[in-house]
């Protein structure tokens, strides 16, 4: 069959396998074989004694729908178990995008309404907090007790560049006023983080300590010095810095998010904070995951004696090994 196979569509051409544990492997699994011309697809099952699995074209037509549906579902799962990148501000956006995802698709779906109807009540029930924090659900009880109702969900997708405030303006089914309303409550949040952050005390030492003191009185001199007070107070708010900032990322098209605040960390000395704790969250725990995997491969039957000590280095060393 894999000769068969290889001498109808090439040798570099293959279908990917299907792992039990990971549904997005079954995707692409599928997608595979959709991208294949079903003609020569069922004649070569045919010849090759599989007429069984020769595929209808109704067949055909819900596996090609099955895929459009579920392809920004596989990029949401990547975005948000990466391990070295930030993951959970693509929490919500990735949330309220497949749900916007999914509304399109029941007026173009032929086949599988049903299914998509149940994704979405599905989507609704796992992440009501989130649905329920920007006015798209009626709460039953208090956000922060609703799955995913955390206000974290909401600061780190705004601190994240790449989203900021884009998802509330294309994602969020509101009319204007309750967008800006869910708008004032995550600034409000953001703003009380940020004005618990002191400014670093070289900040307002610095226009002292410019040039020496001059031995006699000159004229004019405390003109420049007040200026530039005047100017770093006002530059120093933390509305001036939040305002810049939603400026700044609606200026900036493909950031990346860790380097973004890299660069304005020094022009956002308030904000830099509240966004490195909200950022370094992980989305889900996959990245945990892998390190138990790389302990049970480390740990093999070989290796039996290893300390507790030397195997907590063995795996430091081997998930820290690209940084930096």
């Amino acid at each position: 069959m894999k000769e068969a196979f290889e001498a109808q569509y090439g040798a570099n051409h293959s279908i990917p396998s299907a792992v039990s544990t990971r549904w997005n492997s079954t995707l692409r699994l599928v997608e595979a074989v959709t991208d294949l011309d079903l003609q020569n697809l069922n004649v070569l099952l045919e010849t090759q004694g599989h007429k069984g699995l020769c595929i209808s074209a109704r067949e055909w037509s819900q596996l090609k729908e099955l895929v459009e549906i579920l392809a920004p579902f596989l990029q949401a799962t990547d975005l948000t178990q990466g391990e070295k990148v930030v993951t959970v501000s693509a929490a919500l956006p990735c949330v309220l995008s497949l749900n916007s995802h999914l509304t399109t698709m029941l007026n173009t779906t032929r086949h599988l309404v049903g299914f998509i109807k149940a994704l979405q009540t599905s989507l609704h029930q796992r992440f009501k907090g989130i649905f329920v924090n920007v006015r798209m659900d009626v709460p039953t009880q208090l956000a922060e007790d609703l799955p995913f109702g955390d206000n974290l969900y909401l600061m780190s997708a705004f601190l994240d560049p790449s989203f900021c405030l884009f998802w509330l303006e294309q994602d969020v089914f509101a009319t204007d006023e309750v967008k800006n309303e869910v708008k004032e409550m995550l600034i409000d949040q953001v703003l009380a983080q940020a004005r618990k952050v002191p400014l670093p005390d070289s900040s307002s030492g610095d226009d002292d300590q410019d040039e020496p003191p001059a031995k006699t009185p000159r004229l004019f001199s405390g003109y420049r010095k007040k200026g530039a007070k005047k100017t770093t107070d006002h530059g120093s708010s933390v509305r001036t810095e939040l305002n810049r900032y939603i400026q700044v990322t609606s200026e900036e098209d493909g950031v990346d998010c860790l380097d973004f605040w890299k660069r304005y960390s020094t022009v956002f000395p308030r904000l830099y904070p509240v966004a490195m704790r909200a950022l370094a969250v992980p989305a889900t725990s996959s990245p945990v995951e892998r390190v138990f995997s790389h302990g049970g491969l480390i740990m093999s039957p070989h290796r039996a004696r290893l300390s507790a000590s030397t195997l907590s280095i063995l795996i430091f060393l081997k998930c820290n090994a690209l940084v930096g």
